[in-house]
């Protein structure tokens, strides 16, 4: 799925499996109880999102772009970051399971009731 811009979509209660996102835009959406399983973000925009009791499961995030986005209540489990940024991203209640960093920006992070757990 590429090129597709969706602005203040809420998605509740959707398991999405093996999809790939490529060069999408989410703006203003709302993730509410969501399981993304083998999902591929390339060069994804989020601006504004926000993630709800969401659940990433061996997900590779390549290239992608997090800019005031809330984490709220979320698993990442064998998550792969590859050139991501997190600008003024908020991260609340998350677990970080077996994932993995590489060429990640930090920029204006909250951090706070998190876990890692072999995190490289």
């Amino acid at each position: 799925m590429g090129g597709v811009v969706f602005e203040g979509v809420v998605f509740d209660g959707i398991v999405f499996d093996g999809v790939v996102f490529d060069g999408v835009v989410f703006d203003g959406v709302i993730f509410d109880g969501i399981v993304f399983d083998g999902v591929v973000f390339d060069g994804v925009v989020f601006d504004g999102v926000v993630f709800d009791g969401v659940v990433f499961d061996g997900v590779v995030f390549d290239g992608v772009v997090f800019d005031g986005v809330i984490f709220d209540g979320i698993v990442f489990d064998g998550v792969v970051f590859d050139g991501v940024v997190f600008d003024g991203v908020v991260f609340d209640g998350v677990v970080f399971d077996g994932v993995v960093f590489d060429g990640v920006v930090f920029d204006g992070v909250i951090f706070d009731g998190i876990v890692f757990d072999g995190v490289v």
